[in-house]
């Protein structure tokens, strides 16, 4: 009798270990099924030009311009690749840069095509012929949408990223609340503040979204342009605007950034600039409100760097205009 109850009990025990083993194959099984699902998934997306690309809804080896990598960043998304940069981001580290692979400027079709990524994006319509043939390749033009909100929405859309696009807004726009409060009574109701470069050999005044931190200034900090720069630049066509010198008072500012991109030939056009009567007569350097940028510093428009350079501009302003 006992051993029979022994060979009852024992059947049991395997009976039960079986059916467990089964259960958790079956659970790896449909895990296994939905990330193949998953992975094969793709929805439609609509470029700004209004061409519609077929795209994978949750993209994983995505190459990209090194212009936009701080929006995949803010993301949480580290793209396998990214084109060779003009200027280096001074807010994204080594640690961030680490395992990402340089494509090139111009891409080199060949190395994209042995990374095999599943998604590219470009800023130029030229590049689109060519790589869409490699992989699924979205356009997204540098400085189209209207700011960062809008186009971190797209890049939310089409990394399968849009919560967190959303999230990022929200801390965004809280960060750029605060700042405003700090800058109350720093900067005068009826104070302008301009963005101004020598660019070159030529001077250029920018808008709100084409760099130098217009974004910052015009949009999340809500500082005021002067009369002809809101209306010749941020509501005209692009959002800079070439000028000569001469020209330059009448685009003036009460507070004025200033940058330099130096080429051959350029210190030596700032050093009689900086001897010229009409710079010396211009009311930002009169008053001590000219603040002249590092060009790395304010270059960049994507998340990352927009959010520090929200601190920077801050910073600026309070520390040149203590009370």
């Amino acid at each position: 009798m006992k051993k029979v109850l022994l060979y009852i009990c024992s059947l049991l025990l395997l009976l039960l270990i079986s059916a467990c083993g089964s259960e958790g194959g079956n659970t790896a099984s449909e895990e296994q099924k939905q990330a193949k699902t998953e992975e094969a998934a793709t929805r439609t997306f609509t470029m700004a030009n209004g061409k519609e690309v077929e795209i994978p809804a949750h993209p994983k080896r995505v190459v990209m311009p090194y212009e936009f990598l701080g929006n995949a960043l803010a993301l949480g998304v580290k793209p396998i690749a990214i084109t060779n940069p003009l200027l280096k981001n001074p807010y994204i580290t080594e640690k961030q840069m680490k395992g990402i692979e340089n494509v090139g400027n111009p891409i080199s079709l060949e190395k994209v095509t042995e990374l095999n990524p599943d998604l590219i994006i470009v800023y130029l319509e030229e590049q689109y012929e060519q790589l869409s043939k490699i992989a699924p390749t979205v356009v997204i033009p540098f400085g189209h949408y209207k700011g960062i909100q809008e186009e971190i929405r797209v890049f939310g859309e089409v990394l399968g990223k849009k919560k967190e696009a959303e999230e990022w807004i929200k801390q965004f726009e809280k960060k750029a609340v605060d700042a405003r409060e700090k800058l109350q009574g720093v900067i005068g109701k009826n104070e302008t503040v301009g963005i101004y470069e020598l660019s070159g050999k030529d001077f250029v005044v920018f808008g709100a979204n084409f760099g130098r931190a217009g974004q910052i200034i015009y949009n999340a900090l809500q500082l005021t342009p002067p009369e002809k720069t809101q209306k010749e630049v941020i509501e005209g066509p692009q959002q800079w605007k070439p000028i000569s010198l001469e020209a330059l008072p009448s685009y003036e500012a009460d507070h004025m950034f200033w940058t330099v991109y130096r080429v051959e030939g350029t210190d030596q056009i700032e050093k009689e600039m900086k001897n010229s009567a009409i710079w010396k007569n211009l009311k930002a350097v009169k008053n001590n409100r000219l603040y002249e940028m590092k060009l790395e510093d304010v270059w960049f428009t994507d998340a990352i760097s927009l959010e520090r350079q929200l601190d920077l501009i801050v910073d600026t302003l309070l520390s040149h205009n203590k009370k």
